[in-house]
């Protein structure tokens, strides 16, 4: 029997998932040799999120990441991806207003070829996201923990642990959906919220350390991997540890080379002996001495005629 050929993943097909109760598998991916391999082995969702530029740019804090810096990593996902939905990130800053939003959210699937955008808030983004989706942008919300809001939330950690909290949250995923989203991420709240809400909600949920009562969960590649600049969050699982793998390659390469053992002489390449003593014939015997080194302006100069470029 013949397996049916892959098709591109789209909000319908996402939605009947929602409703045939099969879980949905989301990535967060950086870079196009991630992006290709997950897309390869069958992802629903590769979202490229602000994870990304705090890796591979060292942001300290998700507040700084630049809309630049997003859409740079949207262009090397979007480039070699052909079946997976592409979620991208809003930086924070660039959705303030409904003027910003819609402009940067068009430039991300416009020039960054991404298929929606994700957006973190609450109730009060509702007028923002009705105005995406009335501009024709797909969005996908971002609830609970929301790691640029870490001021105003007075830092990270789970949220929606008491009633009052939890409500709120609940509050956010019915305005998001209102106002026209197709789906949401819950991030670092209760079980007992993701369960209300992939129950009660008509779009997919997906569970970022949520718990496993949604209808999607999400991870992110360097988690699963073992291989990033930051801790391993509370709680999640890592499928690959390749730090060490990676320490001890780099450590074997730089003792290659110091032990003047890498490259091996036998991997270089070669003139023939006509073309050598041809080269040798024009460019003449050379001197290392002729050269005045100056570690003040960091050049060397030479001493005779000979070896001066024209115009020095």
């Amino acid at each position: 029997m013949t397996q049916d050929p892959r098709r591109k993943v789209t909000i319908k097909s996402l939605m009947d998932k929602k409703a045939a109760g099969e879980r949905i598998a989301a990535l967060a991916v950086y870079d196009s040799v991630c992006a290709q391999l997950a897309d390869e082995v069958g992802f629903d969702l590769l979202v490229v999120g602000v994870a990304g530029p705090m890796s591979y740019f060292g942001h300290k804090d998700p507040s700084t990441v630049r809309f630049e810096e997003q859409l740079f990593m949207c262009q090397a996902v979007s480039r070699v991806a052909d079946y997976g939905f592409i979620v991208v990130d809003m930086s924070w800053g660039t959705y303030a207003t409904v003027e910003s939003a819609v402009d940067h959210a068009r430039r991300l699937i416009a020039v960054g070829g991404a298929d929606a955008v994700k957006l973190e808030g609450n109730r009060f983004q509702g007028p923002i996201v009705e105005a995406l989706t009335a501009a024709g942008i797909p969005v996908m919300g971002h609830l609970g923990l929301l790691a640029a809001h870490r001021t105003e939330q007075s830092g990270y950690g789970v949220k929606g642990r008491h009633a009052e909290e939890a409500a709120e949250i609940v509050e956010a995923a019915r305005a998001y959906v209102a106002a026209g989203a197709f789906a949401f991420m819950l991030e670092a709240v209760p079980v007992e919220i993701t369960a209300y809400l992939t129950e009660t909600m008509p779009v997919p949920v997906v569970s970022l350390g949520s718990g496993p009562d949604a209808d999607g969960i999400f991870h992110i590649a360097s988690d699963v991997l073992g291989f990033g600049v930051f801790p391993m969050p509370p709680r999640r699982q890592r499928y690959a540890h390749l730090v060490p793998i990676i320490q001890d390659a780099f450590r074997q390469y730089r003792d290659e080379v110091v032990a003047r053992v890498h490259p091996d002489p036998e991997a270089a390449f070669h003139m023939s002996e006509e073309e050598h003593e041809r080269f040798l014939a024009q460019v003449g015997p050379g001197d290392r001495d002729g050269w005045a080194v100056s570690t003040y302006y960091g050049r060397a100069t030479p001493l005779s005629e000979s070896y001066s470029a024209a115009g020095t």
